[in-house]
């Protein structure tokens, strides 16, 4: 299963921005707000309290109204009461809030025991009003607050991930881990500064690596190509003696295939060893493909094997020429070792090259893909060159091979008779 790509730091700087604008502001506010009115209502109530003890004491410092449907029940109000219902002043003694629609009273009741009872009452409906107003808004304070927390997300986003997109167009400019291009620079900024300098230490590590191993694939093949020059010489000064049985004769011939095979090893890693761009030039794909399965195809002498190039465009490609006719024989050299086969076709069209083989199919690794067939050495080329190797069973039976070099720029598709 595909692992999920994680969205990006900038995408991320801006999630945090306008959490920080929509969540946390408006929190803050409508608690500063809640915290507000919560006291102004307590404040009320200990007004409340403190007028009932006060009326309590000296009544008749008070004007008091009696209830008209509840005897013995006397109001201290400054408002009248109509609208006020009178359940209001069923509950017990104490300070109690009551809220009836839009109205809200807060009320404190006060029993004595000749049967007399107190009631001490403010309206509190202008601070319930002020609160529903307050959460609109923070409500559009919290829209308002998100659209410039984005607006800033996006600006500072911008500001703060600049360094590294200019850091990352540099590492981009300075591709080629041989060239002296230092990433880390004065007027970094610090953090920046150090992922810069452990870059820089990462590229010259790697370029002394790359280094190593092409003087080590050049000296080995420099190396082992004078013993295989004996080799090769003695089995020919050995094919001219008449005398030699054909026992003989047929070892020689193994001795033959061997050194050939291991001169074009020889080849590959030296090219490998090279510089890309130092051997890459215009050339037309069924040259290469028509000398190279010249070279191949006593390979298939003596078996019933057939070899057939197909010709349905001539592409010019760009690249290397000697690359290509690696592949190529070692695609076509493999078919015919492993494939058990009796025809392999190498198809050229406009963008591409096939190698196909009528033989037992290709064997399938732990984790689903076509392996074996020694094609590590020609992957390693098709991706030193740009070019895409796949691999396909040419038969839903799983019988047959289809190899496809893909190449991603040719040049021009020149239709010619082949």
């Amino acid at each position: 299963m595909k692992q999920k790509r994680p969205p990006s730091l900038r995408l991320r700087l801006i999630a945090a921005f306008v959490f920080l604008g929509v969540a946390l502001g408006p929190l803050v506010s409508g608690a500063m707000l809640w915290v507000s009115y919560t006291l102004e209502e307590e404040a009320v109530k200990a007004t409340v309290q403190e007028r009932l003890q006060h009326l309590l004491s000296t009544p008749e410092h008070y004007v008091l109204r009696e209830h008209p449907r509840h005897p013995k029940v006397y109001v201290l109000s400054s408002f009248e009461l109509e609208g006020v219902p009178d359940r209001i002043f069923s509950r017990a003694d104490g300070i109690h809030e009551f809220e009836l629609g839009h109205r809200a009273w807060i009320v404190g009741l006060a029993s004595l025991g000749d049967g007399r009872r107190y009631a001490v009452l403010e309206d509190i409906s202008s601070i319930e009003r002020r609160e529903w107003v307050s959460v609109f808004i923070v409500l559009g304070g919290a829209a308002f607050s998100g659209y410039v927390a984005l607006w800033f997300g996006f600006y500072f986003s911008r500001r703060l991930l600049a360094p590294l997109t200019r850091l990352a167009g540099r590492l981009g400019e300075a591709n080629d881990l041989a060239a002296e291009v230092r990433l880390a620079e004065e007027g970094l900024d610090e953090e920046v500064l150090v992922l810069a300098r452990a870059l820089d230490e990462y590229r010259q590590r790697m370029s002394e690596l790359l280094a190593r191993e092409r003087e080590f694939s050049a000296d080995a093949s420099h190396e082992l190509r004078t013993p295989l020059t004996v080799i090769r010489q003695a089995a020919e000064l050995l094919a001219e003696d008449a005398a030699l049985s054909e026992r003989s004769r047929r070892a020689l011939v193994r001795i033959e295939h061997a050194s050939a095979r291991m001169a074009e090893t020889i080849e590959t890693l030296l090219m490998l060893a090279r510089e890309p761009e130092a051997t890459k030039e215009e050339f037309d794909v069924v040259d290469v493909a028509r000398e190279a399965l010249a070279h191949i195809e006593f390979f298939a002498e003596g078996s019933e094997i057939t070899l057939e190039l197909l010709v349905l465009a001539h592409p010019l490609v760009h690249g290397s020429p000697a690359a290509l006719s690696v592949i190529v024989a070692n695609l076509v050299r493999n078919a015919i070792q492993h494939a058990q086969c009796h025809r392999i076709t190498v198809r050229i069209e406009p963008d591409r090259l096939c190698v196909e083989d009528d033989g037992i199919g290709m064997p399938q690794t732990a984790d689903g893909a076509s392996g074996g067939r020694g094609l590590v050495m020609v992957r390693r080329l098709c991706e030193r060159e740009g070019w895409e190797l796949r691999s396909s069973a040419r038969e839903a039976d799983g019988r047959g091979t289809k190899i496809e070099v893909v190449f991603f720029r040719p040049f021009a598709d020149e239709p010619r008779s082949s």
